[in-house]
């Protein structure tokens, strides 16, 4: 049985346009991802506990105040808590991308006030992937950092994301294919002391 690979699909035609302004014209776009499926879906549990209870215990304390049924202010809270627990978590699922283009990778974050981050193929250094055991066995996440060159060593850091070493796997691939066409140096090898299964 074939392994199943989590980063095998392209990009959706509505991905493509919606990242399209963060391309050059010279590049297409790979991969689009971002924050965990699993990170997400537990920050959804956060965001209901907090402000979650906070909304609750507000309409409640309306309900009381305006002399309505306690029920109907815990109910109408619930709603408005579920609610607020969504549409933070989407929030968060599209103010935070990461890009993998035929050149470079890109980190945006943010959605109205945008910020970008990346660094071209040819200046990557490194990779690293740190996952705790929690992490791999229960989240299926991780923090993947590039590491590049230049006199500060940036390091460009993709948090909670998820599959992290096909994800690495995917990015060295990338790197490979792009400096054997361009002949400019030798492929990226693994991190030292890396498990791939």
């Amino acid at each position: 049985m074939a392994k199943k690979l989590h980063y095998a699909d392209s990009p959706t035609a509505k991905d493509q346009k919606a990242m399209s302004p963060f391309l050059s014209e010279d590049e297409d776009l790979i991969l689009v991802t971002g924050y965990g499926s699993t990170y997400l879906k537990s920050k959804a549990v956060v965001f209901i506990m907090w402000p979650g209870m906070l909304i609750i215990a507000a309409c409640m304390g309306y309900a009381w105040y305006s002399g309505l049924n306690l029920g109907y202010g815990l109910l109408i809270g619930l709603v408005l808590d579920i609610v607020t627990a969504v549409l933070l978590t989407i929030r968060m699922h599209h103010a935070n991308r990461y890009l993998l283009t035929t050149r470079r990778v890109i980190v945006k974050k943010g959605i109205v006030a945008v910020k970008l981050i990346s660094a071209l193929y040819d200046k990557i250094t490194h990779i690293e992937v740190d996952q705790t055991f929690a992490d791999k066995v229960l989240m299926h996440h991780g923090m993947v950092i590039i590491n590049t060159a230049g006199a500060n060593n940036d390091q460009i850091i993709l948090h909670n994301v998820e599959y992290p070493i096909e994800f690495k796997n995917l990015l060295e691939r990338l790197i490979n294919r792009e400096r054997q066409q361009f002949n400019r140096s030798t492929p990226l090898v693994e991190v030292q002391g890396e498990i791939i299964s």
